[in-house]
């Protein structure tokens, strides 16, 4: 019976290994980069604000996405580069979209 039992044990293991690793590890992965994407956007968010009262009127609008560009660069890739100039470009633009709209 401790043999059966052992062996049953020993066919469990790998199963339960592969279903860590194909089925768990993904999802707390993706989960955790939701996350990070989520705090990236509230901080554009407050970097976009703060430009925008930097900055009233029309015509600085360079001068505020040099700004919020500038700030989040410094703020997320200050270690390491975690976001790229592009993907800055499109979390800035989004966000201003998302605040014109009134969603933000």
């Amino acid at each position: 019976m401790n043999e059966h039992l052992f062996q049953v044990i020993q066919t469990i293991i790998p199963v339960l290994g592969a279903v860590i690793t194909y089925f768990i590890i993904p999802y707390i992965k993706a989960t955790t980069e939701k996350e990070k994407l989520n705090q990236y956007k509230e901080w554009a968010a407050l970097a976009v604000k703060t430009a925008e009262m930097l900055w009233e009127g029309t015509g600085h609008g360079e001068d505020k996405k040099a700004y919020v560009t500038a700030f989040l660069n410094n703020m997320l890739n200050s270690r390491k580069t975690v976001i790229t100039e592009e993907q800055l470009h499109v979390l800035i633009e989004a966000t201003v979209r998302e605040i014109k709209e009134g969603i933000l």
